[in-house]
């Protein structure tokens, strides 16, 4: 029996790779999460970019979200009890009309078998105006696809990167979100986002789950437990952080995503960005 979903919801997301928008904050909530974003923003500008990686390990009010028990909800319904979070990633867009992501699969470079699942949870209008995300159902259900990187400024990715191949977008459907709806995507799908030519920032936190069961196939990885238990042992375990931002907070940070760099930028001619713990400017 399903918590959240109906039984229709969880067949889409199996079927299609994706779920329809889930209201799983109120109002108040989305207000407070932004406001404690853009507190960030203000004490630590020259770190905000650390926040587009593993920003759970840096701030327990991100942890919170990360453990909201109708967010778990959504993602025990897909994934079953036992849930492990492998990022929070906050992905914002200026209303400039020029901040994109190119068509890509996130299993060209993650290596999490056999499911990862990520929720794209809006705190601000994601329309096709803002920049939302766009799917191809199904596609998830085919192989990896060719990527190569690219430097553009422009881009969101750390890498840059986009589907060299040829493929079917015909059938690309937006995912359009109010703030506090979140859509699941199962990461294996083809999806991207376009730009922000709307009047406020498009703020979007992708939730990255999976279950216990599931592995890193390069590489020892780590992530946090946030529901159930974990009987498998295939992750270490993330530390929860003291405070925001603290000494050991950023340490913290510092030794997961020194891993996540090295996944990432596996085969890259490309530094890793300042959201995974380099120089080089992120977007």
């Amino acid at each position: 029996m399903t918590k959240i979903l109906s039984r229709d919801a969880v067949e889409r997301f199996e079927r299609d790779g994706f779920t329809g928008p889930i209201e799983v904050l109120s109002p108040a909530e989305v207000a407070h999460y932004r406001s404690r974003l853009e507190n960030f923003e203000r004490r630590y500008p020259e770190h905000v970019k650390k926040l587009k990686s593993k920003s759970h390990l840096l701030c327990p009010w991100v942890v919170d979200i990360a453990e909201h028990p109708r967010i778990l909800d959504v993602f025990e319904d897909l994934l079953g009890p036992d849930i492990l979070c492998w990022s929070m990633a906050w992905r914002i867009k200026k209303p400039d009309g020029k901040t994109f992501a190119g068509w890509h699969q996130d299993t060209a470079y993650g290596g999490v078998e056999p499911i990862l699942a990520f929720g794209a949870l809006a705190f601000s209008e994601c329309g096709p105006r803002e920049g939302c995300l766009r799917v191809i159902p199904r596609s998830h259900k085919g192989r990896v696809l060719a990527h190569a990187d690219t430097e553009d400024p422009a881009s969101i990715l750390a890498r840059g990167q986009y589907i060299t191949e040829e493929f079917d977008s015909s059938g690309a459907l937006d995912l359009a979100l109010r703030p506090g709806e979140m859509a699941v995507i199962n990461n294996a799908i083809i999806h991207c986002s376009g730009p922000n030519s709307g009047t406020d920032r498009r703020i979007m936190l992708l939730v990255e789950m999976m279950p216990t069961y599931a592995r890193q196939n390069r590489f020892r990885d780590s992530a946090m437990l946030v529901r159930g238990v974990d009987t498998y042992g295939h992750f270490d375990a993330d530390p929860r952080p003291d405070a925001e931002f603290s000494p050991a907070a950023q340490a913290a940070w510092k030794t997961a995503i020194d891993r996540r760099a090295k996944l990432i930028f596996a085969g890259s001619q490309l530094a890793p960005s300042e959201a995974y713990g380099g120089t080089r400017p992120a977007t």
